[in-house]
C-alpha cells in the first residue's frame, strides 16, 4: 500500500496520536506522531485527522498545515483554512444546545466535563468520583430532557455524545475523504467505539472493490472487543502508533524497502 500513488492516511486524535487526558483541554499530540504526520502530508495524497472534537479545535491541537481536519464525527471539514459543513448538520445546532442545557441542570454533578461543540455535544465523566453513578445520572437526565428524541445519542468510552440523526460519523467521513481525494487506498487508525464506523466503512469499501484499505485498532486496557473484530491489525497505544507512522514515512520515502 505504501507504493500506491493515491494513498490516504486517516487517524483519530484522542487515544491514537494523543494520550487520553483527564480532560479534553489537556490532551497533547505526541511530538513523534506530529513530526511523522508533517512529513507524510508532503508525500501522500491525503493526511487527515478525524475527531469528535470540532475541526478548529483538533487543528489547534495538531498544529500542522497540509492536513485535512474532520471534526464533530464527520460533520465538518477544515482543509486549507476553508471550513465546510456536511449537509443537514447545521439545522440541529440549536436543538443539541437546548438538550445539553436541560441535562446540565439535572445532572450537574462534580467531575462532569460539558462540551457544546456546535454541531455535536459531549459530556465526559472520566473525572467523576464514581463513573458508574455519573452514567446513571446522565441517563436520567436524558430521559427528562425534551427534544432528545430528535437527536442521536451515542455512548463512547466514559463519554456521552449528542449528534444530529443524519448518519454523520467516521464512516461517512472515510467515504467522503476517499471520494473527494480520489484515493486508491486508505490506512485508518482509531482507538474507541466511535472509530468502529470508520473501520466498518473501510472494510465495506475494500469488499466492494472501491479501493485497498487497512484498518488498525489502537488498543488500551479497556478497548472493546468489537474494535479488534473490525480491524485488520492492532497497535498497543500511542507509542506504537508513533513507531508505525515513522515506519510508514520511511516506507513511502523508499518504496523498494
Amino acid at each position: 500500500m505504501a507504493r500506491q500513488p493515491r494513498l490516504g492516511l486517516v487517524v483519530d486524535f484522542d487515544g491514537t496520536i494523543a494520550e487520553i487526558a483527564p480532560t479534553p483541554d489537556e490532551a497533547r499530540v505526541s511530538p513523534g506522531c506530529a513530526e511523522a504526520l508533517d512529513r507524510l502530508s508532503k508525500k501522500l495524497a491525503l493526511v487527515s485527522v478525524v475527531s469528535g472534537r470540532s475541526a478548529r479545535d483538533v487543528k489547534e491541537k495538531v498544529g500542522l498545515e497540509g492536513v485535512t481536519y474532520v471534526g464533530n464525527h464527520g460533520a465538518e471539514y477544515l482543509d486549507g483554512g476553508e471550513l465546510t459543513v456536511a449537509p443537514g448538520a447545521e439545522e440541529y445546532r440549536g436543538r443539541i444546545r437546548a438538550v445539553l442545557d436541560q441535562m446540565r441542570t439535572i445532572a450537574n454533578s462534580p467531575g462532569l466535563f460539558w462540551q457544546d461543540k456546535g454541531l455535536t455535544a459531549s459530556v465526559h465523566y472520566r473525572q467523576a468520583r464514581d463513573p458508574g453513578r455519573a452514567e446513571v445520572s446522565l441517563k436520567a437526565a436524558l430521559n427528562s430532557a425534551s427534544g432528545v428524541e430528535d437527536l442521536e445519542v451515542f455512548w463512547g468510552r466514559l463519554v456521552l455524545e449528542l449528534r444530529a440523526p443524519i448518519g454523520l460519523n467516521k464512516g461517512y467521513a472515510i467515504r467522503k475523504l476517499a471520494q473527494d481525494h480520489n484515493l486508491a487506498s486508505i490506512i485508518f487508525m482509531g482507538d474507541d467505539i466511535t472509530d468502529l464506523d470508520g473501520l466498518r466503512a473501510l472494510r465495506d469499501l475494500v469488499a466492494g472493490g472501491a479501493l485497498e484499505g487497512l484498518g488498525i485498532a489502537v488498543t488500551h486496557l479497556d478497548s472493546p472487543d468489537t474494535l479488534l473484530e473490525a480491524a485488520d491489525y492492532a497497535l498497543s497505544g500511542v507509542p506504537e502508533v508513533e513507531a508505525f507512522l515513522k515506519w510508514l514515512d520511511t516506507a513511502t520515502a523508499n518504496p523498494s524497502h
